[in-house]
C-alpha cells in the first residue's frame, strides 16, 4: 500500500489524462478531461487551467473532488478522490510549468488567465483488468470511521 508521495507520484507517472469531477453549483456531477502535470510533486497532483473557468467556480465552492485514470496498456484504472485547490500565483507557475500545457496557454506561465488546480489526494483505488480494486491510500479520518463500529443502542423502560 503506497502510502509514501514518492510511491504516489511513482503511481501517478504513467498517466498524462485525468477525468477532474466536481460538483456544480446545480448539485451535478460535472467531469472534464485534464492534462495532468507529467512530474508529480509528493503527494500533488497539478493542472493548468482557465482562472474564470466553470471547475474553478466548483472547487472554490466545494473543494471536494476526483479523478479518475485509465492506462489503456494494461487497462488499469486509478480512482482518487481529494480536495482541491484554486491558486493564482505566478511563481508558482512558472516554477511548475509543464510543456504539455502549451496547447491551452500558448503564452506560456505568464498568462493572465491562468490558475493551478492543486489536487490532495485522500483515498486512492486501482481497479485492475480483472476488476480487482487495491485501496492504496485512504485518509486517516476515513479509516477511523471504517473501524468504528456502530453504538449499541441499550433498551429503556421509558418512551
Amino acid at each position: 500500500m503506497p502510502e509514501a508521495p514518492r510511491d504516489l507520484a511513482t503511481l501517478l507517472g504513467s498517466y498524462r489524462i485525468a477525468l477532474l469531477i466536481t460538483r456544480g453549483a446545480d448539485g451535478q456531477l460535472h467531469c472534464r478531461p485534464m492534462a495532468m502535470r507529467q512530474k508529480v510533486r509528493g503527494e500533488e497532483i497539478w493542472f493548468a487551467t482557465s482562472a474564470t473557468s466553470k471547475k474553478c467556480r466548483d472547487v472554490e465552492a466545494d473543494p471536494r473532488c476526483a479523478l479518475a485514470l485509465f492506462d489503456a496498456q494494461d487497462g488499469t484504472t486509478l480512482s482518487i478522490s481529494g480536495r482541491g485547490e484554486v491558486i493564482r500565483d505566478r511563481n508558482l507557475a512558472l516554477a511548475l510549468w509543464d510543456p504539455s500545457w502549451t496547447r491551452w496557454f500558448p503564452g506560456g506561465p505568464a498568462q493572465k488567465a491562468l490558475a493551478l488546480l492543486r489536487v490532495l489526494p485522500e483515498h486512492v483505488e486501482r481497479h485492475g483488468p480483472t476488476g480487482d480494486v487495491e485501496v492504496l491510500r485512504q485518509a486517516k479520518a476515513a479509516r477511523a470511521r471504517a473501524r468504528r463500529r456502530p453504538a449499541r443502542r441499550r433498551a429503556t423502560g421509558t418512551r
